[in-house]
Parts: C-alpha cells; sequence; structure tokens
C-alpha cells in the first residue's frame, strides 16, 4: 500500500515500510509519486521486481497508472533505476544526469547490479538533464541539482509545493541514524563534500531520501549531519542492500 506524505507527495513503493517486498536483500528504494495535477511522475522506481507492486499501489489509492508522464531518476544504481525500462515501454518518459543516463542505457557495473547478484535491464530511451534544467509538468517545477559524489549521476529534484521547500535527495542525504555508503561505483568523496556544501548555501526544509525516514522539516540538520559523517570517515561499514 502507498500513503500520503506532504500535499501532493505520495510513497508507493520501498521495503523500508513495506510498501513493496522482494525476497532478496534489495533495500529496494524509497519510491515517491507526485500528483501534479495534470499527470503522475514518479521519483525513482525501484529494482524492477518491485515494479508491479508499485503501479498496484498506485491504483489502490485511486490513481491511475496511464496518467504518469515521467520518472525522475536520482542515480543509477539497481535499487533505484530497474524498473525504468519496462516504464519506458509504457510510455513514460524516464529523466535523469547525462552520466546517469548512459549507465541504464548501458545497464552495466556502474548500475551495480553486481552488488545483489542481479542483471540490469536496460533502458533504451532516457532524457538526459543537467543541473538548473527544469521539468514541468501539471503545477509543478522540478529543477535538477546535480549532486555526484554517492555516485557520478546522483542528483536530486526540487521543487515547492503545500508551502514547503522540497528536494527528493536519493542517497546523497540519508537519516542521520543510518549508515552512509561508500562503496558503490564511481564513489568520490571529494565531489561528495561539495555536493553537500552546495546544498548548505540553500538548503531544503524537506528531504525525501532514497532510503530510510523521511526530513520533513529542518532539513539543513540532516545535510550538515551527512557532511559530518563524511568528513569524519564515518558509514564505511556497508552491510548488505543498499
Amino acid at each position: 500500500m502507498g500513503m500520503r506524505l506532504l500535499g501532493p507527495v505520495y510513497l508507493v513503493g520501498g521495503q523500508d515500510y513495506q510498501s513493496t517486498h522482494l525476497d532478496w536483500e534489495a533495500n529496494d528504494c524509497n519510491t515517491y509519486l507526485v500528483d501534479t495535477g495534470d499527470g503522475l511522475v514518479l521519483v525513482d522506481c525501484g529494482c524492477g521486481e518491485s515494479l508491479e507492486t508499485i503501479l498496484a499501489n498506485i491504483e489502490d489509492m485511486d490513481m491511475e497508472v496511464g496518467e504518469l508522464s515521467h520518472v525522475l531518476l536520482t542515480h543509477a544504481h539497481l535499487p533505484h533505476a530497474g524498473g525504468a525500462g519496462a516504464l519506458a515501454k509504457m510510455g513514460v518518459e524516464v529523466c535523469c544526469t547525462p552520466s546517469a543516463a548512459e549507465a541504464v542505457q548501458q545497464g552495466d557495473w556502474r548500475t551495480a547490479d553486481y552488488h545483489y547478484g542481479k542483471t540490469f535491464p536496460p533502458c533504451a530511451e532516457v532524457t538526459a538533464v543537467t543541473g538548473g534544467e527544469t521539468i514541468e509538468e501539471g503545477r509543478f517545477t522540478f529543477s535538477v541539482v546535480e549532486l555526484p559524489g554517492h555516485s557520478p549521476g546522483s542528483a536530486g529534484f526540487q521543487m515547492h509545493a503545500a508551502g514547503h521547500d522540497m528536494l527528493f535527495c536519493g542517497d546523497v542525504v540519508r537519516s542521520p541514524a543510518l549508515r552512509s555508503y561508500r562503496d558503490r561505483p564511481g564513489y568520490d568523496a571529494a565531489l561528495y563534500v561539495e555536493s553537500l556544501r552546495k546544498l548548505l548555501e540553500c538548503p531544503p526544509e524537506v528531504l525525501y531520501p532514497g532510503h530510510g525516514p523521511f526530513c520533513l522539516s529542518q532539513g539543513k540538520v540532516w545535510v550538515q549531519k551527512e557532511l559530518r559523517k563524511l568528513l569524519n570517515g564515518g558509514g564505511t561499514s556497508v552491510p548488505p542492500g543498499c
């Protein structure tokens, strides 16, 4: 089942809240849905095997899967982007940064599929978007914020809704209670530091991360703590399933 978060934002997938369930340790990402009033936008889409449940969750909330217009990928790793190819075949426009787009199209090691003993299903049709570009759908505008470090193509998607500045941040910022992951393809600590510092220049109020709980106010605090973890060398111990 899905649940409403703030305003037009819903959680429709992810193992952390049992919105989807897999019998292997994928830690399938939080998948968010935005009802724009004229089309539905997904942010991330799970590993692929959970897509049927994600779509069922949308229907269970009396919204139409046929109204999906875009899926915005925060990065190319399997738990976040594995369902993109199937969505593209349904006519949904897949958007991500150029580096992530190349990885998703190739379905190669940069998707970290080997970490899960799986094969990433390539997605042929991808729209590459860069920092500063916007994606407009219905009454909302999504601004692309490039945030490399966790992976070369990591990005966030920023929007204003229900009186709040919101950032869908993928794996760039996580709950202070969770470890962060430093062993994925293309990880770059120096770029990661710069990405977090950039967020601190104008921090979002609300953070919707790729795993674990959400930050519904004072997002600056989570960004500061993520930066502190990184500079202190924390989060290097990696359990299965990021």
